[in-house]
């Protein structure tokens, strides 16, 4: 989740797959290096898309974000669900609901691929913190194809900024 990391891969691919396919190398070499300014650009785009954001209090279903939030200074004050295969359990959802408003959330994300419900429990009777758009991580929303990752990053990066903005 973080288009820096993005181009490093890039890189290491094209230079394996040279490595492998000599004949191609400088096709992978060039396809790799206008993937890497395409990241570049995405990065300064999201950055101007997140910018709003500044502090805001973020609280995500899961601990995806480490990297997004990394590059882009996002406030991630918690997660609903510990892990990406491990549902919350109900004390759990009770600490993260007790801790909203003390720590200072603005907005709480679902995920796609999770249910919306635990989500609800957190934010119940609580009129204070928004719930953003669910964000999708993986993609699988998506159509598979050459912009996947840059709509996907997109994307998530607008829904945080909309909710942030009260939209």
């Amino acid at each position: 989740m973080k288009p820096e990391n993005a181009a490093v891969w890039l890189e290491a691919i094209a230079s394996t797959l040279a490595e492998i396919d000599p004949e191609n190398a400088d096709t992978y070499r060039a396809n790799a290096a206008a993937g890497v300014e395409r990241m570049s650009e995405l990065e300064a785009e999201l950055a101007d898309i997140l910018e709003p954001v500044g502090d805001a209090g973020l609280v995500m279903y899961h601990d995806a974000y480490g990297y997004l939030a990394t590059a882009f200074g996002l406030n991630i004050l918690g997660t609903i669900a510990l892990g990406d295969a491990a549902d919350p359990g109900a004390a759990r959802l009770s600490a993260i609901r007790a801790s909203l408003v003390e720590a200072g959330a603005v907005c709480v994300f679902p995920e796609v691929n999770h249910p919306d419900a635990y989500v609800t429990l957190v934010v119940e009777g609580d009129d204070t913190v928004r719930v953003g758009a669910p964000l999708d991580p993986e993609g699988v929303m998506l159509e598979p194809g050459a912009d996947l990752y840059a709509t996907l990053m997109r994307d998530m990066a607008t829904a945080i900024a909309d909710c942030v903005a009260g939209d």
